[in-house]
C-alpha cells in the first residue's frame, strides 16, 4: 500500500516537473544596463557563460575602421561585447528562440563576426540600426543585441516572425537575466555612477555563471572590469591609452599581473579562422565548399560542427572517419582565394 502511494506520488511529481519545464518562459543569460543623464552615459554588462577563460582585447583604428575594445571568450576570440573610440558599445542577451532567416540575397554578408564589423564602422545608434538592416546577423534567431552611444541613446534589436524588432530609447534601461532585480533597483540607483553600476551588476549576477562584469563610460572611454565575487573592486582601463599599445589583450583573471607585463598580441590565425568559419557557414558559395570539400579533405575524417547558442564562433561536435577525396588540391586553392579576398 505504501509502495503504491509512493509510486503515485513519484508519477505526479514527474508530470508536474515536465509541465513546469514546458510552461516556464525562456531563461535569459547575461544582463545589460544603460545608465544615463545629461552628463554621463554608462554601458553595463554581466557576462553569463560556461567558459572560464575570458579576455579583453584591443584593435587600433585602421583603414575605414574605428579603434575598438572587445570582451569575450579567449578560446574562439568571438566578441560578446565591445566599445569603440566614438563612444558606441554593444552586448548580447541570449535565450530567445525566434524564426529568423539567416541568409538574404538583399543583405550583405559581413566578414567574420557581424557585431564586430558593426562596431568598427558605426558611431551612433542610428548607424548601428542601419547596419543590421542591410547586413546579415544569424544570431538574431536566439539573442537580442543592445547598442548604446555617447548621447545616452540606445536600441534593443532582435527578431520576431522573421522581421527585425527595433526598440529605441533615450533613458536608462536594461534587460536580461536580472530583469526583475533591475526593475526594483533602477528607480533608486539610476544615477550613472560606477558605484551604482557595480551595485546593480552585483545584484543581477547569475551566481558563479557570471564570469565577469564590465562598465563602459561612453563619453570618457573609461573601462571598468569587475570579477565578482572574488574581486569586487574594478580594474580601470582607458581605451585611448590601451589603443596606443597596438593590438593586445588581457586575460580577465590575470589582468592585474598582466598590466605590468609586455603586451600580449591576439592571434591573427584565430581571427582568420573565425572569418573563414563564418564565410563557410553563412555564404552560399562557402556552404557549398563546406559540404563538398571540407569534410573529406580534413586529414581523412569529418566532423559535425554546429555553433553553440552562447557563442556562435565556438564549435561543438564529434569526429568520424571518412575517405579522402581524390583531388585535394582544390582545398588549399579555395582557402588561398578566401585569404586574398578577406585579409585583415
Amino acid at each position: 500500500m505504501i509502495q503504491t502511494k509512493h509510486r503515485r506520488f513519484t508519477i505526479k511529481l514527474f508530470f508536474l516537473l515536465v509541465l513546469c519545464c514546458f510552461a516556464s518562459p525562456p531563461v535569459h543569460s547575461c544582463t545589460i544596463i544603460v545608465l544615463t543623464d545629461t552628463n554621463r552615459a554608462l554601458f553595463c554588462n554581466n557576462e553569463d557563460v560556461d567558459e572560464t577563460k575570458n579576455r579583453i582585447w584591443f584593435i587600433p583604428s585602421g583603414r575605414q575602421r574605428y579603434g575598438c575594445a572587445y570582451v569575450g571568450q579567449a578560446g574562439n576570440q568571438w566578441a560578446q561585447g565591445g566599445l569603440n573610440t566614438e563612444g558606441l558599445a554593444f552586448d548580447w542577451v541570449a535565450g530567445s528562440h525566434e524564426k529568423w532567416t539567416q541568409r538574404s540575397e538583399k543583405k550583405k554578408l559581413p566578414r567574420g563576426n557581424p557585431s564586430e564589423r558593426m562596431l568598427e564602422t558605426c558611431s551612433t545608434v542610428g548607424e548601428a540600426i542601419a547596419f543590421f538592416q542591410t547586413h546579415n546577423e544569424p544570431s538574431f534567431c536566439y539573442a537580442h543585441i543592445l547598442v548604446a552611444d555617447r548621447t545616452g541613446a540606445s536600441v534593443i534589436i532582435g527578431a520576431k516572425d522573421n522581421r527585425l524588432q527595433i526598440d529605441q530609447r533615450s533613458s536608462s534601461r536594461g534587460f536580461g537575466y536580472g530583469g526583475r532585480v533591475l526593475a526594483a533597483m533602477l528607480p533608486q540607483q539610476g544615477e550613472p555612477t560606477v558605484t551604482n553600476a557595480g551595485a546593480i551588476l552585483s545584484a543581477c549576477r547569475q551566481g558563479y555563471g557570471t564570469k565577469y562584469s564590465n562598465v563602459f563610460d561612453l563619453k570618457s572611454g573609461e573601462i571598468f572590469l569587475f570579477l565578482f565575487p572574488d574581486h569586487p573592486d574594478p580594474v580601470r582601463l582607458i581605451l585611448a591609452e590601451e589603443l596606443k599599445k597596438g593590438r593586445h589583450y588581457y586575460d580577465m583573471r590575470e589582468i592585474k599581473e598582466q598590466l605590468s607585463q609586455k603586451p600580449r598580441r591576439p592571434s591573427r590565425l584565430k581571427e582568420w579562422a573565425k572569418n573563414l568559419y563564418c564565410w563557410l557557414r553563412w555564404n552560399p558559395w562557402g556552404s557549398w565548399f563546406w559540404m563538398r570539400w571540407l569534410p573529406s579533405a580534413t586529414f581523412g575524417r569529418t566532423r559535425s560542427l554546429e555553433p553553440t547558442a552562447a557563442a556562435p564562433g565556438k564549435l561543438s561536435g564529434s569526429w568520424s572517419h571518412n575517405a579522402v577525396v581524390a583531388d585535394e588540391s582544390a582545398l588549399p586553392a579555395a582557402v588561398a582565394q578566401f585569404w586574398r579576398s578577406h585579409k585583415i
